[in-house]
């Protein structure tokens, strides 16, 4: 079962979305140390109820778990875009132990701008959340830089993501511009420059991550 735990502030909310309960608490333990968040939880059973949250508490900041389960990747990954979509002033901080590069080289191109690994010391966690409350910039915590490498190209446009999808799909190329009504040159420009950013160097690399991705 997943928890969605919400803490208010006067300024901001902040929306932890966790699968653990021994992760909850001392999530909150460290959030309720901090003299300037005041708190109300409000727990949610699973991850589809935070988008009706987050729509409910338009000053809300994410901080999601990501797994390595296929299955639960997947829904975090789908609300990871959304959430991009409809607040995208706003930071998601993800908070994770999965420290497969190709995963997180993708969610740092959805736009994800903070991403913390849960093998730091609480002290890291709290320091880059809150300094995630009210700053655009990117913060990885120290294992996350070990692992990207800082070798983040940038962040998808929405036609490069649009693209990228399909081809998750099992489209190839033509059958995406097709869909998409789309120039072919365009689409494979589209797909270059995606795979680019991700790190992917053939169409292999693309199809291993959708496996890794899908589960399938």
């Amino acid at each position: 079962m997943i928890n969605n735990i919400t803490i208010n502030n006067e300024s901001s909310q902040v929306m932890v979305v966790v699968p653990c309960v021994l992760m909850v608490a001392g999530i909150i333990h460290q959030l309720n140390a901090r003299p300037e968040l005041k708190n109300s939880i409000n727990i949610i059973k699973d991850i589809h109820g935070a988008y009706n949250e987050v729509l409910n508490t338009p000053h809300s900041t994410i901080v999601l778990n990501v797994s390595k389960s296929s299955q639960r990747l997947a829904e975090e990954i789908k609300f990871i875009k959304w959430y991009r979509k409809a607040k995208p002033n706003k930071n998601i901080v993800i908070y994770t132990h999965n420290h497969k590069v190709s995963i997180l080289k993708y969610i740092s191109s959805l736009g994800v701008r903070v991403i913390i690994s849960q093998y730091e010391s609480p002290s890291i966690f709290m320091e880059l959340l809150i300094k995630s409350l009210s700053s655009s910039i990117t913060l990885h915590s120290p294992m996350i830089k070990t692992v990207l490498q800082e070798q983040i190209a940038g962040e998808l446009t929405e036609c490069e993501m649009e693209v990228i999808e399909q081809l998750f799909l099992g489209r190839n190329v033509t059958q995406v511009a097709k869909r998409l009504g789309r120039d072919i040159r365009t689409v494979s420009s589209h797909k270059r420059h995606a795979m680019e950013k991700l790190g992917f160097h053939c169409d292999k690399d693309l199809h291993v991550f959708r496996c890794e991705l899908t589960g399938n």
